[in-house]
């Protein structure tokens, strides 16, 4: 055989190995979309922590990741609970079991306290009746003349 054709079959071989190679080294990026009821989320976020369920969401699964008879498990949607009282944060977890950061998350995102709550609760104001005084918050002397501390018995 002479040299060209060698040559030529040589640099054939050799391309498709390097597009082979590199195909199979190539990473796959999905985008997911937040619902709607969900806040903007940073590329290769995976959950949400929803406060209110104590448990999470899925982005890319698309479901709710709960706790049911003492076990975690997936589901498509959570009866009882509507999505407009949800106060979702994102939280940096990418794995399979989010819940192993469950007492830092419940610490960080009590469900009492949704986002913009903390400077309402800096004074006690704006709150629903009787909600500051439960949360340690107003209470005895506020000069109004209500409440404890105002001479009756």
């Amino acid at each position: 055989m002479p040299f060209f054709p060698k040559f030529a079959l040589a640099g054939v071989l050799a391309l498709s190995l390097s597009t082979a190679t590199h195909s199979a080294q190539a990473q796959v990026t999905i985008n997911v979309n937040p619902p709607s009821w969900g806040p903007a989320a940073p590329a290769g976020t995976q959950y949400y922590y929803i406060p209110e369920v104590g448990g999470y969401y899925d982005l890319r699964d698309q479901r709710y990741v709960v706790q049911r008879g003492g076990k975690w498990t997936r589901v498509a949607s959570l009866n009882g609970y509507s999505t407009s009282s949800f106060h979702p944060v994102v939280v940096d977890y990418v794995g399979a079991q989010p819940w192993v950061q469950l007492s830092r998350h419940r610490q960080l995102y009590p469900a009492s306290l949704p986002p913009g709550q903390v400077k309402r609760l800096q004074s006690g104001k704006g709150l629903p009746p009787g909600q500051a005084k439960k949360l340690g918050y107003g209470g005895h002397g506020g000069g109004n003349g209500k409440g404890k501390g105002n001479g009756k018995h």
